[in-house]
């Protein structure tokens, strides 16, 4: 067989030969570079592959039955990428959220805190929970000289009654600012006040993430007794149309029923509006 390519060797040209030879030169080199390379201690896999190591050595420490699966990584909720959150499959919805609740100032102390987001649900949360990482808020070290004042770190909680709140007063809320101190005021004017807390997120500008924020960094209270009602026994059609919660076929039944001099019950109101809708609208009425 050798004595084969040697007759070949010397049956090809000159440059045929000078080619084959500087391919068998580079082959040999190559060879020779896999054998006795060793990446240096400033190689970037090993620099990230070390990265990798302390995190799960010395912040969370993963048992053996807990394997990184598909594309499960370790994260800060507080500052994950858009494109890391869908390598790790985050819903939409979730990811909007959780921007949204980043930009109006919200932060995540905590990986139970994530739960408080009304797009994650428990196999979500439950998926992703062993690779949160969140790391203790360190405490602020004060830097100023005698002749400054020492900077306040406790912020204080401001408590506000929402039915009786002007806009000076709603302004003080942190989240809130001057527009939506007007919107919360012209809203509940034609509501006739609130009921409870959570109908905040029924005011325009105010989503779920921006009430979270408001909610949590304000003590917010409700005193029912300062609601305007709704008297349906002389109501008209200007003064109920004028009220979120009613609609024209509601009120065109309400005004029948005035007609007809019938007494008004909570079970035909129920049947005339709906179980769902009244359990708002029972607040803002009487009769």
């Amino acid at each position: 067989m050798l004595k084969k390519l040697i007759t070949k060797w010397y049956v090809l040209n000159k440059t045929q030969r000078q080619g084959t030879f500087v391919l068998l030169t580079l082959l040999f080199i190559v060879i020779l570079f896999k054998l006795f390379y060793l990446p240096s201690i400033e190689d970037n896999s090993i620099y990230f592959a070390n990265i990798y190591v302390q995190n799960t050595q010395h912040k969370l420490p993963i048992s053996p039955s807990k394997k990184t699966k598909d594309t499960l990584f370790f994260f800060d909720p507080n500052n994950i990428s858009e494109d890391e959150m869908r390598q790790l499959k985050f819903p939409e919805k979730l990811i909007k959220n959780i921007i949204n609740y980043r930009n109006a100032g919200g932060h995540f102390y905590n990986k139970e805190s994530l739960k408080k987001l009304y797009t994650i649900n428990d196999s979500i949360y439950n998926k992703l929970a062993d690779y949160i990482l969140i790391p203790a808020l360190k405490s602020a070290q004060p830097s100023y000289t005698a002749n400054t004042t020492p900077p306040q770190y406790a912020q204080k909680v401001i408590t506000v009654e929402l039915n009786s709140a002007d806009s000076n007063q709603l302004n003080q809320l942190r989240g809130i600012g001057k527009i939506l101190s007007a919107r919360i005021i012209k809203y509940r004017n034609r509501l006739g006040g609130f009921y409870r807390v959570d109908q905040l997120k029924e005011v325009y500008g105010i989503n779920d993430s921006m009430y979270i924020f408001i909610t949590h960094n304000n003590q917010l209270l409700i005193d029912t007794s300062l609601i305007k009602k709704i008297n349906l026994t002389n109501a008209d059609f200007k003064t109920m149309i004028r009220h979120f919660y009613f609609n024209k076929d509601i009120i065109v039944k309400i005004l029948q029923i005035q007609k007809n001099k019938e007494p008004f019950s909570s079970e035909k109101l129920k049947t005339i509006t709906g179980e769902t809708l009244w359990e708002k609208l029972k607040h803002y009425v009487m009769y």
